[in-house]
């Protein structure tokens, strides 16, 4: 074998295994690029060494020069050619990583039942991205920069606001903010770099920022904060959205509320009746467990319960005899009155008109208007009828007092698997209501509650 470099001299086996003793690391290098030149090159070295060492006296010098080196060179060369690729490799993994992050993020933070989950979400899916360990979103209260959710070593401001802030009076009136020194009275922060992402609904109204901080002279570049704002504008605009249509059924709630509130200045003996009721109607819902859309169209049914006596003559409602057949066929018409007014109302949900309509059916089949018995009852019609049952007992009516403590039990107890669900007045009278009441006692008899 003749090799360039040596002329016409044929090298021997010890010369060969120099020239070509790199050829076994190959894998090595190939598997681990930069990493493996830690070990192989001393290794390549200190094996070329010994066969130096113990070479063939006939060997000349220019062996190492003309032999070694362009091996070691070689293997050097490869090695930075495969880290290129490993580390070409490593970031398209990690880009992929980074879009299933923004993709799982975005499914997330849209499927967000309430305000507070969808916030939590947004900032665990940018601390997933992994640009940043310190992660704070703030809204302005006030003119103060409050902090709703964070990670890293800003959540221990979570709930308060940022420490060392100057009142904002464009803040105070816009409820916006100026990307600025809002870290400055956080001690870390001297020694971290930081970048601001706002967000804001998709009307360009400004709902927060989210604040970026990592440690060092790191600044952030155009990719990292990219990744932010698309998580960002996610955030802002269900944020927005879903905040719009809390205003809005904060809108519904307090007209369908005002409805029912305006029936009881007609009934002097009732004021206070529709937010008592709804009340307990809420509060008993919760314990079996229903969810926040049927407790909504429960409280909204509450409210209206007894729309339909604005179709009662006063003469009948506020009647303190006994009424006649007649007037008693024209009183339970008040439910049927109620459900055809309310119809007419579009965003009302079939729940609320069915509280409307059968809270006055009874369990055991004997109640007005269609005669439902058992859990035929629509379940919101029958949670309304066991709170609207005690609060007739507890309150004085233009047909009996207000009844004691001792009689309320014995009368629920009595009307329990007739009028009313055996299951939710037990789970009723587990809420303690009489503790909660400043009740109005009457020793007197009374007749039994219509």
């Amino acid at each position: 074998m003749v090799i360039w470099g040596y002329g016409s001299r044929e090298l021997g086996a010890t010369q060969t295994l120099g020239l070509f003793g790199f050829i076994p690391l190959l894998p090595w290098v190939w598997r681990d690029g930069q990493r493996s030149l830690l070990w192989l090159a001393p290794l390549y070295l200190t094996y070329m060494g010994t066969l130096f060492t113990f070479r063939n006296r006939e060997i000349e010098a220019v062996f190492m020069p003309h032999g070694v080196l362009p091996s070691l060179s070689a293997l050097i060369l490869l090695v930075l050619w495969r880290q290129r690729e490993l580390s070409q490799q490593l970031q398209m993994q990690e880009t992929l990583r980074q879009m299933q992050v923004l993709e799982e993020g975005s499914i997330e933070i849209s499927a967000a039942p309430e305000p507070a989950e969808l916030v939590e979400t947004g900032v665990e899916a940018v601390a997933k991205l992994g640009v940043a360990p310190h992660i704070a979103f703030v809204r302005f209260r006030e003119g103060k920069p409050v902090v709703i959710s964070a990670r890293g070593d800003l959540r221990r401001y979570q709930g308060r606001k940022l420490p060392r802030q100057q009142l904002s009076m464009r803040a105070t009136l816009t409820d916006s903010f100026s990307l600025g020194s809002y870290l400055e009275g956080v001690p870390e922060s001297a020694k971290w770099s930081s970048a601001a992402v706002p967000v804001s609904a998709r009307q360009g109204r400004s709902l927060g920022v989210l604040i970026l901080a990592r440690d060092g002279a790191r600044p952030f570049q155009s990719d990292e904060k990219a990744l932010a704002t698309s998580l960002a504008r996610v955030m802002g605009a269900q944020l927005g959205q879903m905040e719009a249509l809390q205003q809005l059924q904060a809108a519904y709630d307090g007209t369908l509320l005002a409805l029912g509130v305006a029936l009881e200045y007609r009934d002097h003996d009732t004021q206070g009746h529709t937010q008592r009721v709804a009340n307990w109607a809420e509060r008993l819902a919760s314990k079996i467990g229903l969810d926040y859309r049927d407790r909504e169209y429960l409280r909204w049914g509450a409210y209206l319960h007894d729309i339909g006596k604005l179709g009662v003559p006063d003469r009948i409602l506020l009647k303190e005899e006994q009424l006649t057949a007649e007037e008693w066929r024209l009183m339970r018409m008040h439910v049927q009155i109620g459900y055809e007014m309310l119809c007419k109302v579009p965003f009302l949900p079939r729940e609320t008109l069915e509280v409307v309509r059968y809270h006055h059916e009874s369990w055991d089949g004997h109640g007005y208007l269609e005669g439902l018995r058992g859990e035929g009852i629509p379940l919101l019609a029958r949670i309304f009828a066991v709170v609207d049952t005690f609060d007739a007992l507890c309150f004085p009516r233009p047909y009996k007092k207000a009844w004691p403590a001792e009689r309320i039990l014995d009368e629920l107890e009595h009307q329990r698997g007739r009028k009313l669900d055996p299951t939710l007045v037990d789970t009723f009278l587990e809420l303690n209501p009489l503790s909660e009441l400043s009740l109005e006692v009457s020793e007197g008899e009374a007749p039994p509650v219509k």
